[in-house]
Formats: structure tokens, sequence, C-alpha cells
């Protein structure tokens, strides 16, 4: 037998097959190379719905046998992350065992693997996908374990992430969808967002309704007499805490559905002149509360459907950002991008993902004055449930004191560390909450605001273009709504082969009719489905039909 200091992977014979020989390690059995991976995929279950990580095939021994073993709605992914295995066995796939072509089989490359939870959210669109099952094919994952391990930890909250966003899509996604269609059809009415896009040239200050958003505002570092040194950012539910301080910000972001969020505007004058960013499938209230110039649209992709990418095809649709889940973040994404360059500092504050024992929100916000109003001999001003209940996990924050979070508030955090922490200029003005990756750093708000001389920039008419090519997608869904109502409740001659084929062709690319009902992950032709979906047709088709356009 070989030698084993191989710094390079090399086959090394042993009486019953091939073994590796690897960083002076043997990689499978000197004895029998395949024994001990194949009677693990023997003796274990895959269920319907499973993805299976294969870490580190290196000579694909067990691979053939997993495949025979998966349904229709599993599949097999393998891993390697280290380079030189890899390399190795796609030249030893080449030479002696090239493995079959199956559509179940997925082999990324190394670097590929950081994009793996990404790239398995998306191919679960239909929600084929359950369950993520972990096998160590060789002993060359204990060259990377940690990164297996947060691998399959990443991969498993893709999953779960998944059936998360359905569980809300089942409560809220009609309402998205009606939202989205008649804040569509107003869209050529608004001022494109667009407008704002590196033309902000002061300091810009990102507000949330976090606690730090009163001690920033106590520490008296924004006064009326600098306000105009700033660009000012808040979150729907922090705009009363800046206006009753006698702070009006520029800008309030808003992708909230349900018209609960009206309490935020609560006392505001009507001539208060602030712009509203809002996602495209916020609540449509907003346009009988502030004229059309006063509004700017992004649109949030609260799901993946190809309703929605006909809309982007078409180019109707305003700036996309992630599905941040939290309305901070999606502030913080335009903040961003409003800045001239990336010179302009932007401090952020009250996004804390976390509250101290009797308080989870600043003074003035509505849970602030609904508690005010809620005080009795019986009711408490302080909100102690909040912090002590089952779901909630005690740490100790940036400021040294104990506070409170949950597995959501915490996982905005994360997000906002994933993609915020590596952006230049952005700092944390937080006194507490969860740290946020980013420097700490109080400015001298005092003192006059960063200022940068600039080239006059071409800015996009103050009108919406595309008003000719919204009302053409619309009256596209109402013609298409229309012939599907026809096909489902008349006789028009055609074949029972026919008649499925074009009702499929309607339905499917239609998913706003269905994507609400618990089964709703993909179309299915069975007459109880289609009854529900047809009880759906006349609802959109009055949202449609009384569009403005």
């Amino acid at each position: 037998m070989d030698k084993l200091n191989d710094k390079k992977p090399c086959i090394v014979q042993t009486t019953q097959g091939f073994s590796v020989s690897y960083n002076e390690h043997l990689l499978y059995s000197k004895y029998n190379p395949q024994k001990n991976i194949i009677k693990t995929i023997e003796e274990s279950d895959f269920p319907d719905g499973s993805i299976v990580l294969c870490i580190s095939p290196v000579l694909n021994y067990g691979i053939e046998e997993l495949l025979s073993k998966l349904s229709n709605n599993c599949m097999a992914i393998l891993c390697e992350a280290d380079l030189n295995l890899y390399e190795f066995s796609q030249n030893f796939r080449k030479e002696n065992a090239a493995l079959p072509e199956n559509e179940k089989l997925f082999t990324p490359a190394p670097q590929e693997l950081y994009n793996l939870p990404l790239w398995i959210y998306e191919k679960n669109s239909k929600g084929q996908f359950r369950r993520i099952i972990t096998i160590d094919f060789s002993a060359g994952s204990n060259f990377h374990k940690e990164f297996y391990t947060e691998l399959t930890k990443a991969c498993t909250d893709s999953i779960m992430t998944f059936w998360k966003n359905r569980v809300t899509l089942t409560k809220f996604g009609r309402k998205y969808c009606r939202n989205f269609f008649e804040n569509l059809s107003r869209l050529p009415e608004t001022k494109p967002i667009e407008k704002y896009f590196k033309n902000i040239s002061k300091t810009i200050l990102c507000f949330g309704a976090g606690e730090s958003t009163d001690l920033f505002f106590d520490s008296h570092l924004v006064t009326l007499e600098n306000r105009s040194n700033y660009f000012i950012l808040c979150a729907d539910t922090a705009l009363a805490a800046l206006t009753e301080r006698g702070i009006t910000p520029d800008g309030v972001f808003i992708e909230e559905a349900q018209s609960v969020i009206l309490k935020s505007f609560i006392g505001n004058p009507k001539n208060t002149e602030f712009q509203i960013f809002a996602g495209l499938s916020s609540l449509p209230q907003l346009h009988h509360i502030f004229p059309a110039r006063q509004l700017s649209y992004f649109f949030t992709e609260f799901t993946q459907a190809d309703f929605l990418k006909r809309a982007e095809e078409e180019k109707i649709l305003p700036p996309k950002n992630p599905p941040f889940g939290s309305v901070g973040l999606t502030m913080v994404y335009y903040a961003l991008l409003f800045r001239y360059s990336e010179k302009i500092p932007v401090y952020i504050c009250g996004l804390d993902f976390s509250y101290s024992a009797g308080r989870t929100h600043t003074r003035s916000t509505p849970h602030h004055k609904a508690k005010l109003s809620a005080i009795s001999k019986i009711n408490s001003l302080y909100d102690f449930n909040s912090a002590f209940n089952s779901n909630t996990m005690a740490f100790i924050d940036k400021g040294g004191q104990k506070f409170y979070t949950t597995q959501i508030l915490s996982s905005y955090a994360n997000l906002f560390i994933r993609y915020f922490s590596c952006e230049k200029n952005i700092f944390d003005a937080g006194k507490c909450g969860i740290p946020l990756g980013i420097p700490r750093a109080l400015p001298e708000l005092l003192q006059e605001a960063l200022k940068e001389q600039k080239e006059k920039i071409q800015q996009p008419e103050e009108k919406y273009e595309k008003e000719d090519q919204v009302r053409k997608f619309i009256k596209e869904e109402i013609n298409a709504l229309q012939t599907l109502r026809s096909l489902l409740t008349s006789d028009r001659g055609l074949s029972a082969e026919e008649l499925q084929s074009e009702i499929r062709a309607l339905a499917e690319k239609r998913e706003y009719l269905f994507l609400h009902y618990p089964d709703g992950c993909a179309f299915r032709y069975d007459q109880s489905f289609l009854n529900r979906v047809r009880t759906e047709i006349d609802f959109f088709l009055k949202v449609l039909e009384n569009a403005p356009l």
C-alpha cells in the first residue's frame, strides 16, 4: 500500500476496491471501502420531500444506491468544500465511474455551496421539499466539519423559511395580491422612487421604533435649528415618535398590508411634507390619505410567481428589493441607494431587534399610546409579558444592559449583518439593542453635516412614464380571467384534454388565484381545486375592473 503522506488526493488499492489517501489520512476503510456507506444508505429512510446532502462523496460509493431509494419528490446534492477533493472526484468520474444522468442529482462546485441555501429556496417553489438529511460519504467530511455543520443549518433554515412564508401567504396572500394590483394601477400617478437614487448629499439618519430612538433624541443630537443638515428616514411605526418631538422626516417607509398601520399617521396634518416610500403590496388606502405626488413605490417580491415575473419582464414594476421581512431593513437598503456616494454617512438608530423588561417601543409610537390609554388599576404601562415568556431570550446588549429578543427579531438582526455589515460609512447610532455588525459611532450631529459637491445629474421625470404598459398588463389579466371563468362554467365544445390544456395554460400563470390556499404551492387540476379557483376569479376581476386606469 502507498504511504499515507500525500498532500494531494491519490488512489490507494485495497483488497476489495479503491480507497483514497489525502493529507495523511485514508478517506475509506483499507479493508472494504464501500461497506460502511452502503450499509448506512440501506439502513436509512428517506421520506418524501427529502433533500440529502451527500458530504464529501469523493469516489461516489453509495450514490447509485441512494438514488434508487429516493422518490420523485427527493433529491441528492453532492457537497464537496475541499477544492482538491472536488477536482479529484470530478476526474475520477470521467476516467472510471461516471454517474448516470439523473434529475434528482445536483453537483455544485465548492464556491457554489455558499449560495446553496438560496438555490434550495428557489428550487422549492412548489413546496415539494420538507427536510434536509445529511450523510457523510467519506472521511473527507472531517477536513471542513464546521463548514458542513453551518451549511446543513443554513439549508435547513432555508426550508423552514419557505414554509414559514407559506404560512404567511396562507394568511395574507390574497390581501398582498389585491394590494399589488390596486397599487400597480395607480403607479403612473406617483413619483418614481428612482428620483432619489444617488441624489442625497446630506448625512442620512434612519430611525426605527426601538427604544434607542428615545435615547438618541433625549441627547438633543438633532434639533429644529440643525434639522436641515440631515436627510431623515423612519419606519412607519416611528413616525409619531419623530413628529411629536418637532422633527418631520423626509421619508417614511411602509410595507404593512393591513389597515392597522394607519394608526401611525394619526395626528399628522394633511399638508405635512414627507415622502411615503411604500411597498407595492402595502395597503392601498394610502392613496386616500396622501396626494399621489407624495407616494413613491418599491417592490418587495413577496412570493415567486409567474404573474410577478411577467410584470417584471414588461418593465412596469418599480425597483425590487429582497424580501427582508422587516421594514427597517428595507429602509436601510434604500437609504444606501439614495446617497450620492459612499462618502455620505448613514446612521442607524432604533433598529434594536430587542427590548428591555417592560418596554418594547420608543415613546409616542402607536403601541406606546395604546398602553397609555389602557392604564388602569389592573393594567400597567409596563409590558412585562413581552419580556418574560417562553419565546424570549435574554442577552447582554451593546450598552451592557440585560435585554430580551425572540428568534424572529434576532433573525432580522442576522439579516442586517449579512446585507449591510460590509457597506462603507454606515454607523450604528443606537445606545442599546442587538449589535448590528457595523461600527458604533454617535456622530457630532450638532456640527455642520457632511455635504459633498457634485455635478448636476439627470433626474427622471416626475410623472411615471409607463401608463400604457400598465394599462395593457391589467387589461390582459382581465381578459384572461374572463376566458378562464368561461372555460370553468360553460361548455365550449372542447374535448376533456383540450379543456384541461387551456385551463392549465391560463390558471397556472395566475398564482394569485390560489397561492393563499393551504395547498396552493402549485396549481392542481382536480374538481375541488378548480371550484375554489372559480370563486377567486370574480374577486380579482372586481379588483382589476375597478382599477382607475
